[in-house]
């Protein structure tokens, strides 16, 4: 496996010279990134998470050891190297004390990077082996744990395992069969708003117990996330699942006094269909909302509800999506008309298909809350909707519950738009005041301003359409401008007066806003 390099310098020569004078990938390493600035380096560090980090110490608004005092205490593991001119030396020497594992100077000799760098790969080599001994030993100590064979199950049934490791630990621990054939029983438990989150717990507990009672060696059974059991059942044929499913259905009523819904899924193969099958049972208990609890639902009851007419494949759910990203309540609306006089042109009155269609859309409306960490039931109270669905019985109440819930989900989105937009005003108005100090940096604005670093980054670049920086740069290119048109002043007063210190890097900053260098501003303004 190679050592993963980023590489930060606000001078692109700098960094160009660093990636081809030096053969990293023929001496096991992989340049997985470049940044000109700390800001842009931590959101690769978030994304990538290099081994190594080859840094200038000389850089904006954070410099290299600002970056380096973030990257250790985020990732500790990771090795630093800082880069430096003859007049930072000492500074750099210091720079040491809080982990930087070498230092290199400008302009960078190609044979000093090639042995500090094999240095640092070495330690990062010997240091990845322990973790992978400590890592093997863990494993071995709990592999057998329930908790631990639970929570990969959990990850496996939501896709968040790669096929090698998925068949490793099925092999370990002796639920291979699934990898063949498999059949997914997915029990929902019902509870009454009354019942405690202690109280859930154990009665999930309860039916995980009542599940392995009736269950074979060769079945994986586990509880889920929020109080689901989950079982897949290997080398069954015929109607089986159903008949096992029933009977948990029996034993849970009777002995646990608890309502429940159960889905089955079809028969699947191979990896893939380990996902496929727990979407299917998920599918099938949505059909509740014409079913009704405390039954069993095979898949193919929602397929067969589930028809589709050339109309409604025709709609553009896409274009829908993105209204509600953008909080566009009037197009919404819109194309739920359109939707629902396609509908009706079509002659799909039949209220199963109704509750299905109608369930299937706050499904699509709702996706615009992952991004906040929210599901639909977070913000619409589950047993109410389950109500009013199951009410639904024409076109126009379909209609109302429509507009009714996604106007929930709108409001609610519009309402943390609104909240970063304000954080955007302020950080607007902080920097009208503080434009033009040179101790301006990221992290001093973000204390300022009471969020997280990265938090505010990220924000203030996706509502204003440049980074902070880009922003930050811009506007005092703009103001430099201004002082050279209407005063004397020198270069080097002017990058005072605009809060960059360095002149150097004022001119550098001053020809990429501008297309040309100071002195050819100068002579055009003559």
């Amino acid at each position: 496996m190679k050592i993963k390099v980023l590489l930060v310098d606000d001078e692109k020569l700098e960094r160009v010279l660093i990636r081809k004078g030096f053969q990293w990938e023929e001496r096991g390493f992989e340049i997985i990134g470049e940044a000109s600035h700390g800001e842009e380096a931590l959101d690769i560090m978030n994304h990538k998470q290099p081994d190594l980090v080859v840094t200038d110490i000389n850089m904006p608004f954070m410099d290299g050891l600002e970056l380096t005092e973030e990257i250790l205490k985020q990732y500790p593991q990771c090795k630093v190297i800082i880069v430096t001119g003859y007049r930072e030396f000492d500074y750099a020497r210091r720079a040491v004390k809080l982990g930087v594992k070498d230092f290199l100077l400008k302009p960078v000799n190609i044979k000093d990077l090639e042995e500090t760098v094999t240095k640092v790969k070495k330690e990062i080599e010997e240091q990845k082996s322990i973790n992978t001994e400590y890592v093997k030993l863990q494993e071995t100590v709990h592999e057998h744990h329930e908790i631990v064979i639970e929570s990969f199950l959990q990850r496996l049934v939501e896709g968040r395992v790669e096929e090698e490791e998925a068949r490793n630990k099925l092999t370990l621990y002796g639920y291979e069969g699934i990898l063949k054939r498999n059949c997914c029983i997915n029990i929902k438990p019902i509870f009454s708003p009354e019942t405690k989150e202690e109280e859930k717990l154990q009665l999930s507990r309860e039916m995980l117990f009542v599940a392995k009672s009736i269950g074979s060696d060769d079945m994986v059974i586990f509880q889920h996330f929020l109080y689901n059991i989950i079982l897949f059942i290997p080398n069954l044929e015929g109607m089986e699942e159903e008949a096992i499913a029933h009977k948990l259905l029996e034993r849970i009523l009777n002995q646990l006094r608890l309502e429940c819904i159960i889905g089955i899924s079809e028969v699947q193969n191979g990896f893939q269909g380990i996902l496929h099958t727990y979407i299917q049972s998920q599918k099938a208990i949505s059909t509740s909302v014409i079913l009704g609890k405390n039954c069993v639902i095979p898949y193919r009851e929602y397929r067969r509800m589930k028809r589709k007419s050339s109309s409604m494949e025709k709609f553009d759910w896409k274009e829908f999506i993105v209204a509600i990203e953008d909080g566009m309540e009037s197009q919404v609306f819109d194309s739920i008309d359109y939707y629902l006089k396609a509908m009706s042109k079509e002659g799909l009155f039949d209220p199963n298909y109704l509750k299905l269609s109608t369930m299937s859309m706050l499904s699509k409306a709702s996706t615009v809350l992952t991004k906040y960490g929210k599901s639909l039931e977070d913000i619409i109270d589950q047993d109410d909707m389950y109500a009013k669905v199951s009410k639904i019985d024409t076109i126009w109440s379909m209609k109302q519950y429509l507009k009714e819930s996604i106007g929930v989900i709108l409001n609610y989105h519009n309402t943390i738009r609104s909240k970063k937009s304000k954080l955007i005003d302020q950080v607007v108005t902080y920097l009208e005041v503080h434009l033009y100090e040179q101790n301006l940096t990221l992290k001093r604005i973000a204390k300022d301003v009471y969020v997280n670093e990265s938090y505010l980054s990220r924000i203030f670049k996706k509502e204003m359409g440049e980074s902070l920086i880009e922003y930050i740069t811009r506007k005092r290119i703009e103001e430099s401008k201004r002082l050279l048109d209407t005063t004397d002043l020198k270069v080097y007063e002017i990058a005072e007066r605009v809060g960059i210190s360095d002149p150097h890097y004022f001119s550098i900053c001053f020809k990429k806003q501008v297309g040309v260098m100071v002195k050819e501003y100068k002579k055009q303004r003559v």
